[in-house]
């Protein structure tokens, strides 16, 4: 139970980073190619995006969420 509950938690924090990542890279890539540049920004955009829709959307989660917080 803990080790399920610690690789979710794990999951979501690498994938937060990831997304967050490929939005903070844009204005570095922008100078070298500014297709790719954008096309890390909404990759980024679409990574958070899915990570919000997939936490909030399921029911389960979505009431743990707001009956205990985010710890």
């Amino acid at each position: 139970m803990v080790f399920e509950t610690l690789s979710g938690q794990l999951s979501v924090v690498v994938t937060l980073a990831f997304g967050v990542l490929l939005i903070v890279l844009y204005p570095l890539i922008h100078k070298e190619n500014r297709y790719f540049a954008w096309f890390s920004f909404i990759m980024g955009v679409v990574v958070l995006i899915l990570l919000i829709w997939f936490t909030f959307g399921n029911e389960v989660i979505r009431n743990q969420i707001l009956k205990y917080g985010l710890h």
